[in-house]
This record gives C-alpha cells, sequence and structure tokens, in this order.
C-alpha cells in the first residue's frame, strides 16, 4: 500500500473512531428519555427536579466543549480526549451511586463536562479531515450520536434501574473511550478566521441566534417525549418505540443530510430543516407521537452536523474546534428553553406546548433566511 492509501485508512479509522466516541456521547441525551423516569423512580424525586440534570447537562457539555476546542486546537486533540473520556465513564459510574438528588447531579454534570468536549473534537475530526467532503464526513461521525441512544434505551428499559445501567454503561465506557482518545489527531496546515475575528462578523449572530432558536425542538423531544407522549395517552410498547425511534432516525438524518449539504449548501438545507421540524412539532397535540418524533429527529438530529459544516465552510478549519465550540454555546440557551421552560409550558397543556415548539423553529427558518441575504466580512486565511 502506498503512502496515499496509507493516509487515506487512516482517515477512515480517524473516521471510525469518531463514530464510536459518538455512539457512546449519546447516552447522556438520547437515552434521557429512557433513565429519567428510573431516576425519579430511584430517587424519589419528581419530574421537574430530575428534569434540571437534563438543563445541566446541556451547560457543561457546552461550556466545556469551549475548553476542549481551545486546547485542541493549539495544543492537539489527544491528551485532552483522554482527560474527557475518563470524566464521561465517571459520570455514569457515580450516578450508580448516588444516593441523593445532589449527588446526582454532581456526577451527571462531570459526565457531561466530559461528553461535550468528546463531541467537538470528534466532530472536528471529520471537519478538518474531509474538508472536500465535510457534509458527509461529520453526518457520518454524528451518526453515531443517534445510534448509541437507539441500541442503549432499549437496554436501559429492560433493566428497569437506573443504577445497574448506568454501571453498565460506565464500565464499558471506562475501558474503551480512553483507548479510542489515544487514537485521535489533527492534521496541519490548515487556514482560517481567528475566533476573535469570527464574532465580529454579524452574519455569524444571524447564524448563532437561528442555532439556538433550531435547536430548542430537538432538546423539548430529547428531554420530554416521555412527557408529551403519556399526555395524548401513548404508552407501553408504543411509548418504547418512540423513545426509541427518535434517536434512529436522528442518526439517521445526519450523513444524509450532510451529504446533500456538500451539493445544497448548508445554510439552505438547515432552513428547510427548521420547517420540518416545526411540522413535526404539530402532529403530537393530535397524536401523532411516532410521526412527529421521526421528523424532528430526522431534521433535528442534522442540526449540529449542518451548522458545525456551515462554520467551517464559511470560516474555514484552522480553529474549526473553537469555532463550533462558540456556536454550541447556544445549546445552552436552548437547553434551557427545551428543557426547564418547556417543562414549564407543558404543565400548561401539550397544546401550547406544541405552539412554543413551533414557533421557535419558524423564527429560526427566518432567521436562516436572512443569513442567506448577508454575505460574510470574516477572513477564512
Amino acid at each position: 500500500m502506498g503512502i496515499a492509501g496509507t493516509a487515506e485508512l487512516r482517515k477512515e479509522f480517524l473516521l471510525a473512531a469518531g463514530f464510536t466516541i459518538m455512539a457512546f456521547n449519546s447516552i447522556y441525551q438520547y437515552s434521557w428519555n429512557a433513565m429519567e423516569p428510573l431516576i425519579s423512580r430511584g430517587l424519589s424525586a419528581g419530574f421537574q427536579e430530575v428534569q434540571v440534570a437534563f438543563t445541566m447537562f446541556v451547560v457543561a457539555s457546552t461550556a466545556f466543549q469551549l475548553v476542549g476546542g481551545a486546547v485542541a486546537d493549539h495544543i492537539g486533540p489527544r491528551g485532552i480526549s483522554i482527560a474527557a473520556a475518563i470524566m464521561s465513564a465517571a459520570g455514569f459510574l457515580g450516578t450508580s451511586v448516588s444516593l441523593s438528588v445532589p449527588e446526582f447531579y454532581a456526577f451527571w454534570t462531570l459526565g457531561s463536562a466530559g461528553e461535550g468536549i468528546l463531541y467537538g473534537i470528534a466532530s472536528n475530526v471529520a471537519l478538518k479531515w474531509f474538508g472536500g467532503r465535510r457534509g458527509a464526513a461529520v453526518g457520518l461521525v454524528s451518526l453515531g450520536f443517534g445510534v448509541g441512544g437507539a441500541l442503549a434505551n432499549p437496554f436501559i428499559v429492560s433493566v428497569g434501574d437506573f443504577r445497574r445501567a448506568a454501571l453498565t454503561i460506565g464500565l464499558i465506557e471506562i475501558v474503551a473511550l480512553p483507548a479510542l482518545a489515544t487514537t485521535i489527531s489533527y492534521p496541519r496546515g490548515l487556514r482560517g478566521a481567528r475566533t476573535t475575528e469570527v464574532v465580529r462578523d454579524s452574519s455569524w449572530w444571524l447564524i448563532y441566534a437561528s442555532y439556538v432558536l433550531a435547536a430548542v425542538p430537538l432538546l423539548a423531544f430529547s428531554s420530554s417525549l416521555t412527557a408529551m407522549a403519556r399526555t395524548t395517552g401513548v404508552e407501553g410498547l408504543e411509548l418504547t418505540a418512540a423513545i426509541s425511534a427518535f434517536p434512529l432516525a436522528s442518526g439517521a438524518g445526519r450523513p444524509l443530510l450532510g451529504a446533500i449539504s456538500d451539493r445544497m449548501g448548508s445554510i439552505r438545507l438547515l432552513m428547510i430543516s427548521a420547517i420540518m421540524m416545526a411540522l413535526g412539532s404539530a402532529m403530537i397535540p393530535v397524536g401523532l407521537v411516532l410521526e412527529g418524533s421521526l421528523l424532528v429527529g430526522l431534521f433535528g438530529g442534522a442540526l449540529v452536523p449542518l451548522y458545525f459544516s456551515a462554520v467551517s465552510e464559511i470560516y474555514g478549519g484552522a480553529y474549526s474546534t473553537t469555532n463550533t465550540a462558540v456556536l454550541y454555546t447556544g445549546k445552552a440557551v436552548a437547553g434551557v428553553l427545551g428543557g426547564s421552560i418547556f417543562a414549564i409550558v407543558l404543565e400548561h397543556g401539550l397544546p401550547a406546548a406544541s405552539a412554543f415548539l413551533v414557533a421557535s423553529a419558524l423564527a429560526a427558518a427566518a432567521l436562516l433566511a436572512a443569513r442567506m441575504r448577508t454575505p460574510s466580512r470574516a477572513n477564512r486565511a
């Protein structure tokens, strides 16, 4: 095998490693619907009390992705990836022995911080190594973020005990994730705009605000699909099917829409995705829980890879881990809106909750349409 063939094989291995890391990462978000009822019962806590942990996950994973991104872009991704892998596993292991809600909060936040760092680095392995096919590559890596939850959810439901489920997941992670992290690297010689320049570009803030609003339906479904479904009378196998199909659809849409974005353009496809999420959110009050979950999962799951691809496409790859991490801070705002705030709105009725999600998605589409008419002034070189 020649040098070119060896280099290509190395890139494909990195893509596979990123995919596997993402599969483990997804359990923190896409298995929440399966874990939350078990945690509530096991700790004798109410829905809103436990739901705070989902908001803490979003905030911690977002904040630490910034730290991890800066370290990875300037020093290299390997060391910080190994540390994050240990943190992610410790989150599940600690959760398995938590005796109170505050203990659970602490361990879940620790694991969420590790998840955020790994998410940013795994995504940028694809962005940096596959510049000409960045949409398809980051979509393929992000496929793991749906597949992991789809595989874990039936197991978690069948176990019926959050301690046993978290212990099993944590033991697997503490072996697999650090080993995968040792293989991660970035290419050299990339060009792009520094983050300080990117945030001075007015069109950046249109992208940022649209991301916040577009992510709300996805996070609301991730955190409250079980509660929404039960409001419509959906229980048992039908509910299990919906919470398993949601992450599967989320994963499947990523490589598909990523490949389409390489031809259509990320911003245009993101606008279409926001409109489709509005439609999916409107389906829930009329009892189309599975159908709405599939639609929001398919188009919502692809949001992050599509937004990351757009940032790399517009602002270059040299500082993409940091730039995408700054964008990802919008998930913290979206997490509050789609987590705690949505739970409060849901208590006022499913129609109001659905309208909240539809309005958020359509506002995102309007901002993306405005971005298409606004040229970027940031210097990629």
